[in-house]
């Protein structure tokens, strides 16, 4: 039975219910146009009921967007994904104003994503063109030879992380970044119990900042994730401190290169990761934001 092209086929949407995720994966193996900052299986976490919507060409799945847990006003778009022969443009037209609205819907009143330049550009030129600006630029730098220049502050205490310290990591969070960027209990909760690092550093028995990583390639990188000390505890060897933490466990699992990524403004810390001897891979994420 010939079926009609998909681009002069009528197009639609429908919410992504818990039953689509064969769905879901299968156009995903499908689709020839991607955009995606989030894992296989942690899309399939947020297809349990984040914002979602299919795409239809008639009664066929033919693209998916998806955003992760709105947290309070700020969501972030995850996954995007066109199948061939659907036009990207109307197919943006066609999801983004019921995405949109559904976002709005829960109290959502900015959408990020991060596009790598140049493999996205299919994705951000479609986005521009719908409203979405740039909002920053996040700059990935890496660490091969694990000396370090200092050991910082020796005065203050670092520990392993432990689930009664979560409240306050949450406030070092809340203190550190703007909303975009705060991690929640949830994934803070499960970094405690997925990293192989996860630090606290204390302070007259204060917790004022931490610290986590991932590892990957059978631990010959270390990433990583996290690292923040409470602004008014800043410039005083303890975000050094910490970072001495992290190259030591690198290098104490043989580690042979460290990588972390940070915002083009944060220059306080591109400072600090620089004397320590991180070095711009040349690679960046392009953070594009719509203000609904």
């Amino acid at each position: 039975m010939l079926h009609p092209s998909p681009s002069s086929e009528l197009l639609t949407t429908r919410p992504v219910s818990p039953d689509d995720l064969e769905v879901a994966l299968r156009l995903l193996d499908d689709a020839d146009r991607w955009l995606m900052s989030v894992s296989i299986d942690e899309a399939a976490g947020l297809l349990a009921g984040a914002p979602a919507l299919l795409l239809l060409a008639g009664d066929r799945p033919r693209g998916i967007i998806l955003s992760d847990w709105p947290h309070e006003t700020v969501a972030w778009l995850r996954l995007l994904a066109l199948s061939g022969g659907v036009s990207t443009t109307r197919a943006i037209d066609t999801l983004l104003p019921p995405f949109h609205q559904t976002l709005r819907a829960r109290g959502v009143a900015h959408i990020y994503t991060a596009c790598a330049d140049p493999g996205d550009s299919w994705a951000m030129a479609a986005l521009r063109n719908a409203g979405y600006t740039h909002d920053t630029d996040v700059i990935v730098y890496e660490k091969v030879r694990m000396n370090v220049p200092t050991q910082g502050n020796p005065t203050v205490r670092v520990r392993a992380a432990t689930v009664g310290d979560i409240p306050a990591i949450l406030a070092v969070d809340t203190r550190c970044f703007s909303v975009e960027w705060r991690k929640d209990d949830v994934q803070i909760s499960l970094a405690l119990h997925e990293t192989p690092r996860f630090l606290v550093v204390e302070e007259n028995l204060e917790v004022v900042g931490y610290a986590f990583v991932t590892i990957h390639h059978e631990g010959r990188l270390v990433h990583l994730v996290r690292i923040a000390v409470l602004p008014d505890r800043q410039h005083r060897g303890i975000g050094a401190r910490l970072l001495y933490e992290v190259v030591s466990y690198a290098t104490a699992i043989g580690a042979q290169r460290l990588t972390l990524n940070t915002q083009a403004y944060n220059r306080n810390a591109r400072r600090l990761y620089e004397w320590f001897g991180f070095r711009r891979t040349g690679d960046r994420q392009i953070i594009l934001r719509r203000d609904l």
